[in-house]
């Protein structure tokens, strides 16, 4: 592993427990800022590849589509909304989901092509990562944890292999 593979994982890493720390808080705007600050360090320093942007772009609007969706479910809920009226999930949230898609092709570019692998490492890292924010109170589960599990890892095992389609078909 590279340097550059180094600062992009423990870059995104710091980032993402900053939107779960301070999501339940009222700068929970503090982590998006964070995970903008790493962005465009990233993409200054590390990257240098145009199609990360579209990347990074696609998969912000999709993953926000994502958890909008899984929170119109009611399966959970999470803090630190736009509004309690606006059902869109919240903008720590569109972070994460910045900060992931510029891990691909650095820190996580071991997993390209390997579908099934991403299926299932989805399946079980996706649902972890909610069950962590909500022990840290980011999210609440609204639901039994074996359905917010199994609509997780569903969600997750499909998401981890299409981040990784979509990827190889803007490189091109």
């Amino acid at each position: 592993m590279n340097i550059n593979n180094i600062i992009n994982i423990i870059g995104f890493q710091l980032c993402w427990w900053s939107c779960v720390l301070f999501a339940k808080t009222d700068y929970y705007y503090t982590g998006p800022f964070f995970m903008a600050c790493f962005i465009f360090f990233h993409l200054w320093k590390v990257s240098k590849k145009n199609f990360e942007i579209k990347l990074i772009l696609i998969f912000s609007i999709l993953g926000t589509v994502i958890d909008s969706l899984i929170m119109q479910t009611k399966i959970l809920s999470y803090e630190g909304l736009y509004s309690s009226a606006l059902p869109i999930a919240p903008l720590w949230i569109t972070a994460m989901w910045c900060g992931f898609a510029a891990t691909v092709n650095h820190s996580m570019s071991w997993l390209d092509k390997k579908w099934f692998l991403s299926v299932i490492l989805g399946a079980v890292f996706g649902p972890l990562s909610y069950i962590t924010a909500a022990k840290f109170e980011a999210i609440s589960l609204s639901s039994d944890i074996t359905i917010v599990v199994v609509v997780l890892a569903v969600v997750w095992g499909l998401s981890m292999p299409l981040i990784f389609w979509v990827n190889g078909k803007i490189k091109i």
